[in-house]
């Protein structure tokens, strides 16, 4: 500020001292200005300063703010106006202005929507937002109340308010997304949280009528769903066991043309129906959903759903909780049926099931093909549920995330810790967010939503195959090898301590350059400390000597080389940890 000060001093002083004076004094209202703009990160209240400053110093009456938001322009701010124009949304096709400009003559874009709709509601000037070239949004302002021309000292002083505004602009808007980002987590975590209560509920009866009942109470306080019938089947077809909200007549008329469609694998909408007169058929009689109740791949039945409380329509999300809580209910119920035979066996293994069907949405059932590059990995646990952990994720055609990790723990527990990291890490690492941050942001999860005794040791990295970079913050887990082509090994052990300890911990990011031939080893703590009947050990020395051995040969044969040489040095002793191993190569 006073490098520019010092500025128009030079540039004027042949100008009157009355000039000067008022030049200053513009500048100290700017300052001012951008003193209380940068005051607040919040958008609504940035945008209000925006329109009322330059409103009531030259008494404007009406003014909107637009912002590109989710690729449409949209209505955030305005004053003066109808209430009917707020929320307004615009396409974002077409040039918008680099400069001010008086609506009227932009003449490049006059048939661009948002200058149509300027032009009829009597708007005159344009102010746009620009950040790094490219327009993060508009002001609109329409005529002075002294019916005069804008002049040009008033329109570079528009003109600077919105450059201070840029920023904190800007800012406002990645808090917003961040606040989104949370939310999102939030209710991902709460559904996760949910599942599980609802598992446990599930595997402590194993009375038909009590399961059924904790079923139609999840849909009605999860999902807030009121309408909803329960088919089984037998040896007849389906039958009505629960029916609320549906006439039974119109829930009967759908039993044997349920049976003959092809049976999905997870909850859909009616309108996905193969059979296009039996969707329609069903979503005219108000059915929006049908989830098929489905054991070791023999159809037991279907659950149809009404709309929700809300009449909001069932999304992707109630979809998938829909189909993780009917597989859950499914379990039960076949454990009830079998509950006289193998009453303490069923107990056990209804809580193994539930655990073992989350692990298996979790890890990847398919990895990703990385152009120039040899990628594999494998979980096999040692107790059916495991803690162990692994995931590829594409971020975009260039950019790649591996991670790995072991929670603490065995079973559900795990299971569901696992279930909160992975849900966690595919919001974060989608954002592009520095690697170090995503790591700090998951441990702060982790800490805040789980006991003490609750922990995950980490890896994580972000391969960049076009620049042949990778990026990684080690979290406490076991480094793993970096074994270069000539058989050289290194240790990516750069991060900090394991999530979950302490909050608001900062981790370290570090980052290697992948060259033709060089091999990434990832795995968990299955493998080096497996145990001989000796009670030995398997240790570091015996794996680094397996991946320099077997460099040469692909991802899949290396960790085949690997568990062949742990089994036979364990012999007979039982497993006791998960073995797991993310593996990725540079083709030569």
């Amino acid at each position: 500020m006073t490098q520019f000060i010092d500025y128009l001093s030079e540039k004027y002083q042949s100008d009157s001292v009355d000039e000067i004076n008022r030049r200053l004094l513009e500048l100290t209202s700017l300052f001012e200005i951008s003193q209380i703009l940068n005051e607040s990160l919040e958008l609504e209240r940035i945008l209000n300063n925006v329109l009322l400053i330059p409103m009531g110093r030259l008494m404007i009456p009406r003014g909107i703010i637009i912002l590109k938001k989710n690729d449409k322009y949209k209505i955030e701010m305005s004053k003066g106006m109808p209430s009917q124009y707020q929320d307004k949304v615009f396409p974002t096709t077409g040039e918008m202005p680099k400069k001010s400009c008086l609506i009227n003559e932009y003449d490049k874009n006059l048939d661009h929507p948002i200058f149509q709709f300027a032009q009829s509601v009597k708007l005159e000037l344009c102010i746009p937002f620009i950040s790094q070239n490219r327009c993060l949004g508009l002001a609109l302002f329409g005529p002075k109340l002294t019916q005069t021309p804008f002049s040009e000292e008033e329109i570079n002083f528009l003109n600077s308010l919105a450059s201070m505004a840029r920023s904190s602009i800007e800012n406002a808007l990645q808090v917003e997304q961040i606040k989104d980002v949370n939310k999102q987590l939030d209710e991902r975590i709460q559904e996760l949280s949910t599942l599980f209560d609802i598992a446990q509920g599930l595997s402590a009866t194993l009375e038909h009528s009590k399961i059924l009942k904790l079923l139609v109470y999840a849909l009605m306080g999860q999902m807030l769903i009121t309408r909803y019938a329960i088919l089984f089947k037998n040896e007849n077809g389906l039958f009505i066991q629960e029916n609320k909200g549906f006439t039974d007549a119109v829930v009967e008329s759908f039993s044997s043309r349920l049976l003959e469609i092809d049976i999905p694998q997870k909850a859909i909408r009616t309108g996905d129906v193969n059979d296009s007169t039996l969707s329609n058929s069903l979503k005219k009689n108000g059915i929006e959903a049908l989830a098929p109740m489905i054991h070791q791949n023999k159809l037991l039945g279907y659950i149809l759903l009404g709309s929700k409380m809300s009449q909001q329509e069932l999304n992707e999300n109630d979809l998938e909780f829909l189909t993780t809580l009917v597989s859950q209910a499914v379990i039960s119920l076949e454990n009830a049926r079998l509950f006289q035979e193998t009453l303490e066996k069923q107990r056990i293994e209804e809580e193994l099931n539930v655990a073992r069907n989350m692990q298996k949405k979790l890890l990847p059932k398919t990895l990703p093909s990385i152009p120039n590059y040899d990628i594999y990995g494998i979980n096999i646990p040692s107790r059916q549920v495991g803690g162990d952990y692994y995931d590829v994720i594409t971020i975009d055609e260039n950019h790649y995330a591996l991670a790995i990790g072991d929670v603490s723990g065995k079973s559900v527990p795990a299971a569901l810790l696992m279930a909160n990291l992975q849900a966690a890490l595919r919001v974060m690492i989608k954002q592009k967010i520095p690697i170090a941050e995503v790591a700090g942001n998951l441990n702060d999860l982790i800490h805040s939503n789980t006991d003490p005794d609750k922990y995950i040791t980490f890896f994580v990295g972000i391969l960049n195959r076009r620049e042949n970079r990778f990026q990684y913050v080690n979290a406490g887990h076991n480094p793993p090898l970096l074994c270069r082509s000539n058989g050289n090994v290194e240790e990516l052990d750069v991060g900090g301590i394991i999530l979950g300890m302490l909050p608001r911990y900062t981790y370290q990011a570090g980052e290697i350059q992948f060259n033709p031939g060089d091999l990434f080893y990832s795995y968990t703590d299955g493998v080096n400390e497996a145990i001989n009947p000796a009670e030995e050990e398997f240790g570091e020395e015996r794996l680094r000597k397996v991946v320099t051995t077997h460099r040469k040969k692909s991802s899949q044969k290396i960790a085949d080389a690997m568990f062949e040489s742990i089994t036979r040095f364990a012999g007979n002793s039982p497993q006791e940890d998960d073995v797991t191993m993310l593996i990725l190569k540079r083709n030569e």
